[in-house]
Formats: structure tokens, sequence, C-alpha cells
């Protein structure tokens, strides 16, 4: 028995296993479309919590301008309201606040703040925390 030879059977032969290869691709592709846009999601949600901050921040400063030095005043409500308004009634406001706001602005020494601009500049404010 020793001495039939076989023809018919074929060697062993080796079959790749490509399974882990497969496992971790396939790993890698899920997560990849899990976290990408998690990750888009987050960064659009800090870019708006940042946005508010500045508006709380500026609304916050044009609070406390203190109006008696009437020059430093004008400069810092035209500075800060730019940053804040974003409706046409604010841009109305601000842009009639401004014109008033303009003859203490360019002069080297100016008096306080009059009764009506006040009144507008209390009015403005208002209006912003309104919204």
């Amino acid at each position: 028995m020793k001495d039939i030879p076989l023809h018919d059977i074929k060697p062993l032969v080796e079959v790749p296993d490509n399974s882990l290869m497969i496992l971790i691709v396939l790993t890698a592709l899920v997560l990849t479309l899990i976290f990408v846009p998690l990750m888009i999601w987050a960064w659009k949600k800090f870019k708006k919590a940042k946005e508010i901050n500045l508006r709380k921040i500026y609304l916050e400063k044009i609070h406390h301008v203190n109006t008696d030095n009437a020059k430093q005043a004008a400069y810092e409500i035209s500075e800060y309201a730019r940053h804040i308004v974003s409706t046409d009634k604010e841009k109305s406001l601000l842009e009639e606040l401004d014109n008033r706001l303009s003859q203490y602005k360019y002069k080297k020494s100016v008096e306080k703040l009059d009764d009506e601009t006040l009144g507008h500049f209390r009015v403005f404010l208002e209006v912003l925390d309104a919204t």
C-alpha cells in the first residue's frame, strides 16, 4: 500500500484569512462616520456659544459706560454698539444715537452729555435688552 501513488489528491493550500483586516477597516469606517459629524456639530456649537458670549460681554460693557466723561463715553458707546446691533430697529437707533454723540467725539474739550442724548442712549439700551 505504500507503493501506490495517489494522483487525484492535491496538497494542502493555504487560505488567506483577511477577517481581522476587514473588521479593522469596517470599525474605522463606522467610527469615522460617527465622529466626524459629531465633531462638526460640536465645532458649530462652540462657535455659536462664543458669539453669544461676545454679545453678552459687549452688552455688559455698554451698560457700565461712565457717562460723566462725555468724550470717552461717546467713543465707547459707538464702539461697543457696532458689535451688538443686528436688527434694523437697532441699527436705526444706533445711527440716530451716533449722530447725537458725534458732537462729543472730535473736540478737545466737551461738556457733559445732555439729557436728550442720555434719553436716546437709555432707549437704545432698552431695545438691546429686549432682544
